[in-house]
């Protein structure tokens, strides 16, 4: 039973879902159900069919595009639309917020319902309903008449929970909802939550942090593979129990051999770097020849951190970064690139290529050649020697994945950078460009080049890492050796190994 008191039946079952794209199966006969009362944890990896599950609950995917069977309150439920879903009492609250930051607190609760007079918006009227849909939920002493764009985050995700529920909704779902926000907002989302919880709403929270899981959580549902792999009661389960659930009991050991010596220069060298609302204080260091593995659950910033390293986020707000001993100033991507850094980002089709130009004018970017027939030349031979699948005057966009990935790579390669960032450097691509993107990052270690990978693959970073750096809200809280074990990261990751424990001495 529940650590609450629920009935025996699921206020919300999805029953044997199976969603297809193409050839691919996002999910696999999945299964939730869900108490009335009750928190229902959601967790799985980054890939797991979790985003695809809450899409046909959210009738994004509409019924048919599916197989399988939604039931809510014992009655077949067919979702045709996301305005479907909400008439049946289902909100979700994204991790990015939909909110208009310029609008008030009281014309973003009320914003397509607004009371009306003489055909125009009633301003008393709709104050009036927004406080008195905030007092229902406790949550009277937010200023409705403030922008909500000057509100914390945290107010913002109970301006946007209070939204969501103003339908009087049945189930809410919360996906990732604490990633931006800090300890104090978080605890007061959870006191929220089990508020709504103690008065009959159902209540499905995703999350990668499993010390929030465990906190907040009656029972907890793990997806790996597109399946449902079980449902625990929090209160008789562990962290390391789930953990194996999500991963699976078996973890590959890392067979990395570090190329950089004891003696080899620091290259890089970040020293208290902070981003307001991405890092707090990152220190760590690279030496020449080495591969420095960050890890961390999504919203961690591991993209905000290889990103300003990159000159492409906000400017930091303290700290310094340093190169081969001399502080350099990153303000943005020509800055970095002129400081030696080059960047692989997560988004290869948005940010690492130029979809209209052709392979040889991508690999020719970053060094700016005017000459075409130089940039043939350059482009035939590099395309020669990363074995790119493509003619030098074909359209990037043609290319399959893995080959459009070494073509990104590919284009720093007239001038071997100091530094390389790599953000999710195989994601997407087939086993044999991804070995040849293994071999191309260790050839440019053994010249010297310092790297940086950030990966939600675990059993990459075991492979390519001599030392992992684990993030969580933005902050270090662990460095681990190259090869550490899978379940051992999660653990860090999560939250289910504290901070204060895991820091290194």
């Amino acid at each position: 039973m529940s650590a609450r008191s629920a009935p025996s039946t699921a206020r919300l079952a999805m029953r044997g879902i199976v969603k297809r794209f193409g050839g691919v199966v996002a999910l696999d006969g999945a299964t939730l159900e869900a108490r009335a009362g009750e928190i229902l944890g959601l967790c799985g990896e980054n890939g797991a069919g979790k985003s695809t599950l809450l899409k046909i609950l959210a009738g994004v995917h509409v019924h048919g595009s599916y197989d399988g069977d939604l039931v809510l309150d014992g009655a077949p439920l067919t979702l045709g639309s996301t305005a479907a879903a909400r008439a049946a009492g289902i909100a979700i609250v994204h991790q990015e917020l939909m909110l208009v930051p310029e609008m008030t607190v009281a014309e973003n609760l009320m914003l397509g319902r607004e009371p009306r007079r003489f055909g125009f918006v009633d301003n008393a009227a709709l104050e009036a309903a927004a406080r008195a849909l905030l007092r229902r939920f406790g949550e009277e002493a937010i200023d409705v008449r403030a922008p909500v764009g000057t509100l914390g985050i945290g107010l913002q995700q109970v301006v946007e929970i209070v939204r969501a529920l103003g339908d009087d909704a049945r189930v809410l779902v919360l996906d990732e909802p604490t990633a931006a926000l800090t300890g104090d907002e978080a605890a007061r989302l959870f006191a929220t939550l089990k508020r709504l919880a103690a008065g009959g709403t159902t209540c499905i929270y995703v999350s990668h942090r499993m010390d929030e899981v465990f906190a907040l959580c009656d029972r907890i549902t793990v997806l790996r593979d597109g399946k449902t792999v079980g449902t625990v009661v929090a209160r008789a389960s562990s962290g390391a129990e789930v953990v194996r659930m999500m991963i699976g009991r078996e973890h590959t050991a890392g067979a990395h051999q570090a190329a950089a010596g004891k003696d080899a220069r620091t290259v890089l060298e970040v020293r208290n770097l902070s981003v307001q609302g991405a890092l707090g204080d990152v220190s760590f260091a690279v030496k020449a020849g080495e591969i420095l593995g960050v890890a961390g659950a999504m919203g961690s910033g591991r993209t905000a951190l290889l990103s300003t390293l990159f000159g492409c986020a906000e400017t930091a707000t303290s700290g310094e970064i340093r190169v081969n001993g001399e502080r350099v100033t990153l303000d943005s991507p020509r800055a970095a690139i002129a400081a030696g850094f080059a960047l692989v980002p997560e988004d290869r089709k948005g940010r690492g290529l130029v979809l209209g130009l052709t392979v040889a004018e991508n690999l020719a970017l970053p060094i700016a050649l005017a000459d075409g027939d130089r940039a043939d030349l350059v482009a035939r031979a590099r395309i020669d020697e990363l074995r790119i699948r493509g003619r030098a005057d074909s359209p990037v966009a043609t290319l399959s994945g893995g080959n459009q990935q070494k073509v990104v790579i590919g284009k720093w390669l007239h001038a071997p950078p100091r530094v390389l960032l790599l953000d999710e450097p195989t994601r997407g691509v087939d086993v044999g460009a991804r070995e040849e993107i293994y071999a191309l990052v260790a050839a440019l270690t053994a010249r010297g080049v310092a790297v940086v990978v950030a990966s939600s693959d675990l059993p990459e970073l075991q492979r390519l890492a001599d030392r992992i750096l684990v993030l969580r809200a933005g902050r270090v809280v662990t460095e681990l050796p190259g090869g550490t074990s899978q379940d051992h990261i999660v653990a860090h990751s999560t939250g289910l190994i504290p901070a204060a424990e895991s820091c290194p001495s």
